[in-house]
């Protein structure tokens, strides 16, 4: 499942009882919950590429990044030729609500 992920905050552990139910080799722990009552998602499933490049380019306007760093961003991101697929996320989140994850 696609997920877009932003690199600065990340979440390295976990309390005792939390299951990891999402991971990625590039930031470890991608999605947890911790029962029935609490799921976490470390990136952004509700993030378009469209919102993306709005965002890098809004960044790169107040100067919060450099040219380099939105030239690389945009290339990733075309790299990954796919949406997010928000059925599978909707399912996803749906089912966790309803107590069947």
């Amino acid at each position: 499942m696609l997920l877009s992920a932003t690199e600065m905050r990340q979440i390295k552990e976990l309390p005792v009882k939390a299951e990891i139910i999402g991971w990625s080799n590039k930031t470890g722990i991608e999605m947890f919950r911790y029962g029935d009552h609490i799921m976490g998602i470390q990136g952004h499933p509700e993030y378009t590429k469209g919102i993306i490049l709005n965002l890098v380019d809004r960044l790169l306007q107040h100067n919060l990044i450099g040219n380099d760093m939105a030239i690389t961003a945009k290339a990733k991101l075309e790299e990954a030729h796919d949406e997010p697929n928000r059925e599978a996320w909707k399912k996803l989140c749906t089912s966790f609500l309803k107590g069947r994850l």
